[in-house]
């Protein structure tokens, strides 16, 4: 079935006939642009396992095996001890790099204790009994008689009114 166009001859170099032409409201594409293949992992983790493979090293006239990694580090050491300004650049700006995700860590471990210890001060005395209770029997101790565990609380409630009267 040819349409005018068609028979009038407007079918050529960038005029496809209408019949091969997109229909109106359908993509040119209807499956989409393929996924992207997650390269950074591949790469990640081809360095990670290269990093990992043991090679012969002669350490102080002994051969030893160590990973690529405790070489690499070796070296490093090593090259800045000499006093290579490169290396020890890189070393102090490897050990600061640890150093902050380290205290970050800390920092968010100490936040957390301290919400804690704020829920834990809030509770009543029949709460921090039951509490511990709950903590004994978990670890698996004998569990105490009410008289022991009111003496062991009475202080730190008795703490807790002070703190509220000032």
């Amino acid at each position: 079935m040819r349409t005018e166009r068609d028979k009038k001859g407007e079918v050529g170099f960038r005029k496809p006939p209408r019949s091969k032409q997109f229909k109106k409201g359908s993509s040119g594409n209807p499956r989409g642009r393929p996924p992207r293949a997650s390269q950074d992992a591949d790469i990640l983790a081809l360095l990670r396992s290269a990093l990992n493979e043991e090679v012969s090293v002669t350490e102080n006239g002994e051969r030893k095996k160590i990973t690529k990694a405790e070489a690499m580090a070796k070296q490093l050491v090593n090259k800045g001890a000499a006093g290579d300004a490169r290396a020890i650049h890189m070393l102090l700006a490897a050990l600061r790099s640890i150093e902050e995700r380290l205290d970050s860590a800390a920092g968010e471990r100490a936040e957390e204790t301290a919400i804690q210890m704020h829920m834990l001060e809030r509770l009543t005395i029949e709460e921090r009994l039951q509490l511990r209770r709950l903590i004994a029997k978990a670890q698996g101790e004998p569990a105490e008689s009410e008289a022991d565990s009111e003496e062991t609380v009475a202080p730190s409630a008795a703490e807790d009114e002070k703190q509220i009267a000032r």
